[in-house]
C-alpha cells in the first residue's frame, strides 16, 4: 500500500476510530464517495490495483468466540 502523508493521516485517523460499535469502514473510489479514497492509478506496471475494500476490526474476544483458530495466546 502507498500512501502520501494525506492518506497516511486519513487512515491512521480511521484506523483509530474503530471499536466494537463501529468495526469497520470501506476503501473506495472517490466517485462512490465512501469512507476512504483510493486511487485506481498504479505507481508501476506490475502493481495490482484495489478497486474496493473493506476494513474490519476483530477484538480478541470476538476472535477467541468465532475464530479461535487465529488466536495464540501464548506470551511474546
Amino acid at each position: 500500500m502507498f500512501l502520501n502523508e494525506a492518506g497516511r493521516d486519513d487512515l491512521v485517523e480511521l484506523l483509530q476510530s474503530l471499536s466494537k460499535e463501529n468495526d469497520h469502514f470501506h476503501l473506495a473510489p472517490k466517485e462512490l464517495e465512501l469512507d476512504c479514497e483510493i486511487s485506481e492509478i498504479p505507481y508501476r506496471e506490475s502493481d495490482q490495483l484495489l478497486s474496493n475494500g473493506k476494513v474490519l476490526f476483530r477484538p480478541d474476544d470476538w476472535d477467541r468466540l468465532y475464530f479461535p483458530h487465529v488466536m495464540n495466546d501464548e506470551p511474546c
